[in-house]
């Protein structure tokens, strides 16, 4: 039995955990702008020195051509000359910490009622006779993770008036995002999915 608990009690952690880490994808966007006009690009590539990707480059790059894959995948052409929108992006990071919590086994503190006592807060479980005693039983494990989230952004720019009509963002652990090619491209997916989702938002409302 006690080899069962522990196991179920492992998956509830890694269960947890894969949840709280999830990629998450956010974006805010011009409600009036007319999207369909869109149909090349280029990339903005001038950075501040307090940026961190005016130094890394090689992050740079591969946000960078993950973007313009996907773009070009979805019906639009990377420009040579005057193109139509501008993509900028950013990277960041920070340290965050988790706290999760599931049922176990373990002390706890409460009236014991003969041999098998209730806990009050804490659940069913053996307790010593009496009122306010230590009895083990069943309740929760509560344990912190520290860990660095990453974010990439993505801006969409009208390059004839240079105004931002279209931001999102991609958020991951730290692993995934800037430093592993695969979620790179994933985020860069996510972005221009959520891009093509909005305009497409957009666009109907404009034309009913």
């Amino acid at each position: 039995m006690k080899v069962f608990r522990v196991t179920v009690a492992g998956a509830l952690v890694l269960l947890a955990v894969t949840a709280g880490f999830a990629m998450s994808t956010k974006s805010d966007y011009e409600k009036n702008f007319d999207f369909s006009q869109l149909h090349t690009f280029a990339f903005k590539t001038d950075r501040a020195s307090s940026d961190p990707l005016s130094t890394n480059t090689l992050e740079a790059g591969r946000i960078q051509n993950a973007l313009a894959a996907q773009l070009e995948a979805n019906g639009f052409t990377q420009a040579t000359g005057s193109p139509d929108f501008i993509v900028a992006f950013y990277s960041r990071s920070k340290q965050k910490t988790q706290v999760q919590s599931t049922g176990g086994f373990g002390p706890g503190f409460g009236r014991g009622f003969g041999r098998f006592g209730y806990g009050r807060g804490f659940g069913w479980g053996y307790g010593i006779p009496g009122r306010g005693r230590w009895r083990y039983g069943f309740g929760p494990n509560i344990w912190t993770s520290n860990y660095t989230q990453g974010c990439v952004m993505a801006d969409i720019i009208d390059a004839r008036t240079n105004n931002l009509v279209w931001r999102g963002k991609v958020t991951d652990t730290i692993n995934g995002v800037g430093q592993s090619e695969k979620q790179t491209d994933q985020a860069a997916k996510d972005l221009v999915k959520q891009f093509l989702k909005d305009a497409k938002k957009v666009d109907k409302k404009l034309n009913s």
